[in-house]
């Protein structure tokens, strides 16, 4: 992905009077005043909203979350169920599946007697709920069933669910399909469901649910937004003010280190769990968790979150699996990136593991603003994942196509299907059309006129109230001018970074190596400014984002 950005993309903005006037109304610095002011949220007419985005509140969000008209009825399910014997938890391979399987069956634990879990295998039978699954299930003794982070769409399975006598409760936050039969009851915001309750990932249901149900001790449920914080960063869920409280509440508990083994994961990573944040768990703890239902079985995922069977050992192999899946992934992406510059859209490859298809995909769509699918085999039928840009939508692109498609869900911007190896020329063909006609424009870049000298750890930590940072909550970045002499000295030892010198200001420039020249056109700089411990040691570094030039 390219450094440089033309100054025509760019939106700088700088701060007003006006800014310095709501820094005395909201007690903050004028920078984190025009940064609210440019989120919106800042203005004479709102400052209760600007004070809420400061100080968000848990109780207050969650008060006014709508679920949809299930949530009772679960409850009503839940309750008439707790003196059941057999229960099963389904859930689904990534990480958000994983941390809903264990949120449902800790929750489980609180009530049932025998609570167990089942996963699919990504690769051998893929994503969803099964009907051959449900024939063990059966046959192993379930009373009640409680699917999440799936079978919104799984019509048929569980209505042979029902069929044998199993009452089934759904938690997810997948697009509906037709109406699930009668007999399940189905917690799913997109159904019913209002406002940010559809900003929602499974996990973040199934403990709004029981929050506002009442189902566990208020106590007991705050030490398990743990799990929500994880789920809801790796779904790249729209940090709304509901999922920014939860996000937040989550990091603290993560902060806390009640959860063994995630501590020991933390420790094997290097990362202090007094300062993670909301990156720690996108770049570090995430990849390590999904590699697991990426390239072997989610259960072990599950048994680290859970801390079951030897903790140390499982950890250690998530992380050997994510080096693994990492090595495969910058293999693939060498592999297309240059097809994907001359409009080639999709592609198929017999020999790839179907588990690193979406980060894959998810990588060249963001680098080249293309959208991208990808095709592997998986048993007698091939299983694909979508990523579109801005502009696209993957759910009306699959749905337009569903007559070749076996199955196919997900959501707006990435989404995953399995076709049949009789219809899949000609899928490939009518995507690679449909894919190619997106039009995608380029969003402009809003960058804060702000010297690197505003930035003190302590000013760092006034910023972070308006965090987490993410999707729908970009962090903010901001432009310095260059200012002469200009120097470019080497970073790390293999080369591929720079440290980037303009006048008294220096900028950290990740992967920068080989655009030396481009450094030199410069007339700004877009970066940010990130707190580094070290040692015990904490400083500011300022983090390059772009090289802005003519």
């Amino acid at each position: 992905m390219s450094l440089t950005c033309p100054l025509a993309r760019v939106i700088i903005d700088k701060i007003t009077p006006a800014d310095h006037d709501f820094a005395a109304t909201l007690d903050c610095t004028p920078v984190t005043a025009a940064v609210l002011r440019m989120k919106g949220v800042a203005d004479e007419k709102r400052l209760d909203k600007a004070r809420e985005w400061l100080r968000p509140s848990l109780d207050t969000s969650l008060s006014g979350l709508n679920l949809g008209r299930a949530s009772k009825e679960a409850r009503n399910v839940w309750k008439d169920h707790r003196r059941k014997k057999r229960v099963v938890v389904y859930g689904d391979y990534d990480v958000d599946g994983v941390c809903s399987t264990v949120l449902a069956v800790e929750l489980g634990l609180l009530e049932f007697r025998d609570v167990r879990y089942y996963i699919p295998h990504r690769h051998r039978q893929g994503y969803g709920v099964h009907k051959d699954v449900m024939d063990v299930i059966k046959r192993s003794g379930c009373d009640f069933l409680v699917t999440v982070d799936c079978g919104t769409r799984d019509v048929e399975s569980l209505r042979k669910a029902g069929m044998s006598g199993i009452r089934v409760a759904v938690f997810d936050h997948h697009a509906p399909g037709e109406p699930l039969p009668d007999g399940t009851v189905v917690v799913n915001p997109h159904l019913d469901g209002s406002g940010e309750s559809r900003d929602l990932c499974a996990t973040a249901v199934l403990w709004s649910w029981a929050w506002q149900q009442d189902i566990a001790d208020k106590k007991w449920l705050r030490c398990r937004l743990d799990l929500v914080a994880l789920a809801t960063v790796a779904d790249s869920m729209p940090l709304s003010q509901i999922n920014r409280v939860l996000v937040r509440e989550g990091l603290r508990e993560i902060r806390e280190g009640r959860r063994e083994g995630l501590g020991v994961l933390m420790r094997e990573l290097g990362v202090d769990k007094r300062s993670i944040d909301e990156e720690d768990l996108a770049m570090k703890i995430i990849p390590c968790l999904d590699a697991a239902g990426r390239l072997g079985l989610a259960d072990r995922a599950v048994k680290v979150l859970i801390g079951e069977g030897n903790i140390r050992n499982n950890v250690h192999g998530l992380i050997s699996l994510n080096r693994k899946r990492q090595r495969i992934s910058r293999t693939l992406v060498e592999e297309i990136s240059e097809s994907v510059k001359k409009g080639k859209l999709v592609f198929r490859g017999d020999d790839w593991p179907v588990g690193v298809l979406s980060s894959v995909a998810s990588r060249l769509c963001n680098d080249y603003g293309r959208a991208v699918a990808l095709v592997a085999p998986a048993g007698t039928s091939l299983r694909g994942t979508l990523r579109v840009p801005p502009g696209g939508n993957a759910l009306e692109i699959l749905g337009s196509l569903e007559d070749k498609l076996d199955a196919w869900g997900g959501h707006e911007k990435a989404a995953g299907f399995t076709v049949g190896e009789k219809f899949w020329e000609d899928l490939c063909r009518s995507l690679q059309q449909s894919l190619s006609e997106i039009e995608t424009a380029q969003e402009p870049l809003r960058a804060l006129a702000c010297p690197p000298s505003n930035h003190s750890r302590e000013s760092l930590w006034e910023m972070s109230r308006l965090g987490p940072f993410g999707m729908g909550n970009p962090r903010p970045v901001y432009f310095f001018p260059r200012e002469d002499p200009l120097k470019l000295l080497p970073l790390g030892r293999e080369g591929r970074h720079l440290r980037v010198r303009s006048g008294e200001v220096e900028f950290l420039a990740f992967n920068a190596a080989g655009i030396e020249e481009e450094f030199r056109r410069a007339v700004g700089f877009i970066y940010r400014p990130r707190m580094n411990y070290w040692r015990g040691q904490a400083r500011v570094d300022m983090l390059l984002e772009n090289v802005v030039v003519p």
